[in-house]
């Protein structure tokens, strides 16, 4: 196995692992999923900080191709 096919298969692990995540959240409703997640992170002014840096990661790594 190579390392592009090593991390892809992880990436796709994550994604999985992930939505498992949120429909788990959205069939219980004291859980909080990522919408609630999002908007509690961008109440503060470390939670804007980590989301824009968040998506900056995510363009340069993913987008900017």
């Amino acid at each position: 196995m190579t390392g592009t096919v090593a991390s892809a298969c992880g990436f796709l692990l994550l994604l999985a692992v992930g939505i498992a995540i949120e429909i788990r959240a959205r069939l219980r409703v004291p859980a909080a999923t990522a919408t609630r997640s999002l908007a509690a992170a961008m109440r503060t002014t470390p939670g804007r900080v980590a989301v824009l840096s968040w998506w900056i990661w995510l363009g340069t790594h993913f987008l900017a191709r």
